[in-house]
């Protein structure tokens, strides 16, 4: 049994993880006060995850790279986003009930829901207003994508593919009534636009339908499915336009992962520097082309890491990610219920947020980064309390 003031760093920590759908700033500012009253009233051990040591490994290796850059006047803001990783701590330590567990994703299944059903409407209006002008930038299924509450449609469907995933496997827990804001998360998906978060979310529901009753995977598939063959047309845009070659993202994701291995080769241990790939950029590519495409980073989680950080990093990385599939795996095998969902829930959302990441960095994408260490790290609380010796018996 936890105290009433650890009770208030599980609600600081969950308040944050809920906001960082809404806005980064009051989820930080959360996640800073859930940090501190910890250091104050230090409660018993903590729990360190398995994953720890590589992700540390993965952040030494950072720095290395930034104190090897031969511009050092960027790349700190990669740096600040260290302050986001006690995020993974918090929920292994204070999300260590079944109680707990429900009133998390019930939680996080309203903040998603209620930002799924702003970016519908949204859509509504962005097509109406593309239906008039017929301007591409005003087309609601390429360059003016709904965004919900977030700054961009990238970190908006990133969100929601991680809600989504994530709760997929916990309706048991959760209830069946929480079917319908879990429909609205997926129909808010599709209509979101996003090919990676298509993907992530075919990849997540993949992963985690080995332990989902049939019947209740119907339940959640069976209303996106119908939604999405009325949206068809709207679907076929967006596919023909990528066919034609009419997105220039897909044309300029290729260029960058062409010119990102050009950079790895050249900087093979530390990369080009953290946040020096926009300088670095001109100097490997050989087109005449390079204002129709965005060049802020490699849209692309590994060839980002390898091209801005290096191998080296990138092998922390893959360390980081094979210890916590290895971890989430171990605990999919459980024998209590709770702890058995929440590793499916995290292995399931995990898998998503990762194809996603093959055409974006959303790593290094802060609310969804808190998101995903959030979600991914629940499951070794669970396993902190089982693994917790029995009281002796007089």
């Amino acid at each position: 049994m936890q105290s009433p003031r650890e009770s208030w760093i599980f609600s600081l920590t969950l308040l944050s993880a809920a906001a960082a759908l809404v806005s980064i700033a009051a989820s930080e500012i959360l996640l800073a006060g859930a940090c501190l009253l910890w250091i104050v009233i230090r409660p018993r051990p903590v729990k360190i995850p398995a994953y720890t040591v590589p992700l540390i490994a993965f952040m030494l290796t950072t720095v290395l790279s930034f104190s090897m850059s031969p511009d050092r006047s960027v790349g700190g803001h990669q740096l600040g986003k260290f302050v986001l990783f006690p995020m993974g701590l918090l929920a292994a330590n204070f999300i260590c009930d079944s109680g707990r567990v429900k009133l998390t994703f019930k939680l996080l299944l309203v903040v998603a829901a209620v930002g799924s059903a702003t970016s519908i409407v949204q859509f509504v209006l962005k097509e109406r207003r593309f239906l008039e002008t017929q301007a591409v930038e005003y087309d609601p299924m390429v360059l003016d994508r709904v965004k919900g509450f977030m700054g961009h449609w990238m970190t908006f469907s990133g969100g929601q593919l991680l809600v989504w995933c994530a709760v997929l496997p916990l309706i048991v827990l959760v209830g069946r009534r929480w079917i319908i804001p879990v429909s609205m998360i997926g129909i808010a998906i599709v209509f979101s636009f996003t090919r990676g978060a298509w993907l992530g979310a075919v990849f997540g529901i993949a992963v985690s339908s080995f332990w989902i009753p049939r019947k209740q995977l119907a339940r959640l598939i069976v209303p996106i499915v119908v939604v999405g063959l009325l949206a068809s047309p709207f679907i076929y845009h967006r596919v023909s336009m990528t066919v034609k070659g009419q997105s220039g993202g897909d044309v300029g994701r290729l260029k960058l992962l062409k010119v990102g291995l050009e950079m790895v080769r050249a900087h093979p241990l530390f990369g080009v520097g953290l946040e020096r790939i926009p300088a670095e950029f001109p100097k490997y590519y050989k087109g005449n082309d390079l204002n129709t495409f965005y060049i802020g980073h490699m849209q692309n989680d590994f060839m980002q890491i390898a091209a801005e950080r290096g191998l080296i990093c990138l092998a922390a990385f893959l360390w980081f990610l094979f210890v916590l599939y290895r971890s989430l795996w171990e605990f999919a095998k459980s024998s209590d219920e709770t702890r058995r969902l929440t590793a499916v829930s995290a292995m399931s959302a995990l898998t998503g947020f990762l194809v996603m990441g093959l055409a974006e960095f959303n790593f290094g994408d802060s609310e969804p980064l808190i998101l995903f260490l959030f979600i991914v790290s629940i499951p070794f609380g669970m396993s902190a309390v089982l693994e917790r010796p029995s009281p002796r018996v007089p």
